[in-house]
């Protein structure tokens, strides 16, 4: 069985809707703004109206494919190259789309005016490669490299080549031949790598959502969603690491507990909505003292546990002090706290890793010890614990303006 020209035309404006719809979809299923989805969605819908057009040839006036055609196919592709960029959260750059768009159908239409299908289909086929290899090497500098990536640039670079290959044979074609005769066997090819290299386009699109709806799931389980601050679970992950880390390289590792005081009491007296206000305040807090290499996360309730890797016990008490001063001063940029609770304070309990210590809990077992102890001695303040664990009984040390 022969499939002509036409028979694949007809089959690229059934898959571009519904590619459309598949995207459309994904979309009104994600809870969050996912950025390029509908230009996607569109481009789509215009290479559809496209390959309609084209499919009607012989059977409506000349300008319908020469114009409608050829014009909502440059567009459609132009779309698909703002819908990558902003995907990968890149700037659109609408003056440049817009420009060339112009250009190309300004000398489209001026092959109809004075008759050259020739030239014509030689401007619409250049215009395609051009705006496919722009799309092409925005996917290549947008992010690194997945597989879903690299399938969606197999696609538009082969998109683009498969132009430039019609470009070429365009050339040479004998004088008064056909253009594009639907009939022609070279032009089937032409279409069908077209039709391939479609389909790999969106498959790697919707291969690119799916991996950016699973880092969105991945965050989820990583953050407190009331703090930004890590889950439990990701602290112990990424601290349990570090502590085998730290027993290679014979290297320290500190943490500390932060508790608010009378958080109890100020949910009760002011309601939760400010209770959460405090936690994210504190939070932001937290994430602003602490180094980039150190992890923050919340621990339950109203208790944030930091892992700070490579650190001793005097440097980690003297990060914990200038967290509990820095609590009660507003944090630049960030929403200040409701009325009547700027005095907010908290207690800080500090260890680091001791001879015997076995893992993340018996790290923060000594950290909650020295936090015991601070709240004990009157809150609004920081205890170190011994590094010594058959050291307990000795009293924690005491921090003063920052030093052990």
């Amino acid at each position: 069985m022969t499939i002509d020209g036409r028979s694949l035309l007809a089959v690229v404006a059934a898959l571009c809707v519904v590619f459309s719809i598949v995207v459309l979809a994904l979309e009104r299923r994600i809870h969050q703004t996912m950025p390029g989805l509908r230009l996607w969605a569109i481009a789509n819908l215009f290479l559809g109206a496209a390959a309609a057009a084209h499919m009607l040839q012989g059977h409506v006036p000349i300008w319908v494919p020469a114009i409608v055609g050829n014009w909502t196919m440059l567009v459609g592709r132009s779309t698909a190259v703002a819908a990558l960029r902003q995907f990968d959260r890149q700037s659109v750059p609408t003056a440049w789309l817009v420009t060339a768009c112009g250009v190309f159908m300004l000398a489209i239409a001026a092959t109809l005016v004075w008759p050259e299908p020739r030239a014509r289909a030689m401007i619409m086929v250049g215009g395609m490669a051009l705006l496919a290899l722009w799309a092409t090497y925005s996917l290549a500098v947008g992010a690194a490299p997945s597989v879903s990536r690299v399938l969606t640039m197999v696609g538009m670079g082969g998109w683009g080549l498969a132009n430039l290959w019609r470009l070429w044979t365009t050339a040479h074609l004998p004088a008064g031949a056909p253009v594009l005769n639907l009939s022609d066997p070279t032009v089937a090819t032409y279409l069908g790598a077209l039709v391939i290299m479609d389909v790999f386009c969106n498959i790697g699109f919707v291969l690119l959502i799916t991996d950016r709806m699973h880092e969105w799931v991945l965050q989820l389980a990583r953050t407190d969603h009331l703090t930004g601050a890590l889950s439990r679970g990701a602290l112990y992950a990424q601290a349990a690491r570090d502590l085998q880390r730290a027993r290679r390289q014979c290297t320290h590792t500190a943490a500390f507990i932060v508790d608010i005081d009378r958080f109890k009491t100020i949910n009760d007296s002011h309601g939760h909505a400010a209770g959460d206000a405090i936690l994210r305040h504190v939070a932001q807090h937290g994430q602003a003292v602490l180094r980039c290499t150190d992890l923050f996360g919340r621990y339950g309730g109203d208790e944030f546990v930091a892992i700070l890797p490579e650190t001793d016990l005097p440097t980690a008490a003297s990060i914990a002090e200038r967290l509990r001063v820095a609590v009660g001063e507003p944090l630049p940029g960030a929403a200040p706290l409701p009325c009547g609770l700027c005095g907010v304070t908290v207690s800080i309990g500090v260890a680091a890793v001791a001879p015997g210590c076995e893992g993340v809990d018996d790290l923060i077992a000594q950290a909650d010890q020295a936090l015991y102890e601070a709240k004990h001695d009157g809150r609004n303040r920081t205890r170190v614990a011994e590094d010594e664990p058959a050291d307990a009984g000795k009293p924690p040390l005491r921090v003063v303006q920052g030093r052990p």
